[in-house]
């Protein structure tokens, strides 16, 4: 098990389903926990402080955070908001940024490549950060992870702005200072000045008097001490006093790649990726190369853990291509309450078939009984198992750098995810994602007490150009299949 600090008197031995072994750290939110799920595996079990649970506003940041992909965040896996409210999210073995300190070389490129990618997936999702620092970055063994969503807010019109500041005043953009409406502008400032402190150890406006840094951040131009070129010039737009000229985060990840940041189709969220029907061409200098394989492949592989409730997706939703509309039949929860499902727009082919696994309620052969004058005993009857229903929903599709919806082809490498609907709450689903085929990721996903749905996903694929099919199999509790059929881009370097 991971190393924590041991627990102290009135810390609970458990938290819901969750085993609490351990304290990972203490904020203004609450405490976290390190606990073990029901399969065994590490999680950072997040304890909420009375009030910040309160109302229906963190109900909405909870399903926004479960919107996010999985691009190099620490997944959210469960949450429950009634009772003593908290967050599970996938464990993160490894030191903040802010431990490990100054990065430098490629080491810099791979931290700029996979946190901008985090956030434009965070993005992607509607969903603003609002605390983007270097204690908010993990360096675990698959690469950073950013981490701790509590205190993001869904950007749609219903948001509104609190009175209260949040955030850290050296990483903060003027607007945030001012409390004024926040957006993902406002990360990209976060994300340029975490990069000055990371290159050079002193982040761009300071970090003494409060007053002070406030009235350089308001003023003043950034101080970038020896930070690289090209990265330099990249941090240097995204450091703009005026949001709107800041680039979005899917430029600036196009821009890390060596793209320029301007293409043709528009991706929901902010910023453009350059696509066409068989093959995309992305101009990324040789050695940028080696950055993006490391950083948008290894550094992005990640687990599927069981439910939880911190700050990781255990529910996340993203942009789909257009599947059969018989397939996307909504999910009422036993509350009453459908789940939100997206209409896709491309259409990809697919498929789903189920064959429900034999039980031991299954009615078993007769046979003729002999005729006897001695009296008979009646067995009695075995009460059937309760049956379980499951549905998989429409399988989402994601390709690199931040490609979604795509109409045409997408590029490598290709990310798959989806959600399965039960019957039952509070069971162990287990199930097998395929390629053409080849089985490429098997596991088991929960359906939490609290909810009727189990998220279930795959890592990222660097699959050859040309058509292939993507399976989602489940084969436990009952057994049931989806497929889809989708093109993957020839990419030119």
């Amino acid at each position: 098990m991971p190393q924590a600090a041991p627990l102290r008197e009135g810390d609970p031995a458990a938290i819901g389903a969750y085993l609490i072994v351990g304290r990972l750290g203490e904020g203004g939110q609450g405490i976290v926990y390190l606990g073990r799920a029901p399969d065994g595996r590490p999680v950072a079990v997040k304890v909420l402080r009375d009030g910040v649970a309160a109302d229906d506003r963190f109900a909405k940041e909870i399903a926004a955070a479960r919107r996010v992909e999985p691009f190099c965040v620490a997944q959210v896996l469960d949450a429950s908001l009634s009772g003593r409210p908290y967050i599970v999210t996938e464990y993160i073995e490894g030191p903040t940024l802010q431990q490990a300190g100054r990065h430098g070389g490629a080491e810099l490129q791979r931290l700029a490549v996979a946190t901008a990618t985090a956030l434009a997936a965070i993005h992607q999702a509607g969903v603003v950060h609002r605390d983007f620092k270097p204690a908010n970055v993990l360096l675990g063994p698959g690469g950073p992870r950013v981490i701790d969503f509590g205190i993001a807010r869904a950007t749609d019109a219903g948001a509104t702005v609190t009175s209260s500041i949040v955030g850290t005043p050296a990483y903060m953009a003027p607007e945030q200072l001012a409390g004024a409406q926040v957006g993902p502008a406002t990360d990209v400032f976060a994300w340029a000045s975490v990069m000055v402190w990371a290159g050079t150890g002193a982040p761009p406006f300071g970090e003494d008097t409060l007053p002070a840094i406030i009235n350089r951040i308001l003023h003043n131009e950034p101080q970038m001490g020896d930070l690289p070129h090209p990265l330099r010039s990249i941090v240097y737009d995204c450091l703009a006093k005026d949001p709107a000229r800041r680039p979005t985060m899917q430029d600036v990840l196009l821009r890390l790649l060596g793209g320029d940041g301007q293409s043709t189709t528009p991706v929901r969220g902010g910023g453009t990726v350059r696509v066409r029907r068989r093959r995309a061409v992305v101009p990324v200098a040789a050695g940028v190369a080696v950055v993006m394989s490391a950083a948008l492949v290894a550094a992005v592989v990640w687990r599927t853990t069981s439910p939880d409730g911190s700050g990781s997706p255990a529910l996340a939703a993203v942009t789909t291509p257009s599947e059969s509309p018989a397939a996307s039949t909504a999910v009422t929860s036993k509350r009453g309450t459908p789940r939100p499902k997206r209409t896709p727009k491309a259409s990809p082919s697919s498929r789903t078939t189920r064959s429900p696994r034999p039980t031991p309620s299954d009615t078993p052969a007769t046979r003729t009984p002999t005729p006897s004058l001695s009296p008979t005993t009646t067995r009695p009857t075995r009460k059937p198992a309760a049956r379980v229903d499951l549905d998989i929903q429409p399988i989402q599709l994601s390709g690199g750098p931040g490609q979604v919806e795509a109409e045409g082809c997408y590029m490598p490498p290709v990310h798959f995810q989806t959600t399965v609907a039960s019957s039952r709450k509070g069971i162990w689903i287990s199930y097998r994602w395929l390629v053409d085929g080849m089985t490429k990721r098997s596991g088991r996903s929960w359906v939490p007490e609290d909810d009727y749905t189990a998220f279930v996903t795959a890592d990222q694929y660097m699959l050859k150009a040309g058509p292939h099919t993507v399976t989602l199999r489940v084969t436990s509790p009952v057994t049931v299949t989806r497929s889809i059929s989708i093109d993957v881009c020839s990419v030119d370097y």
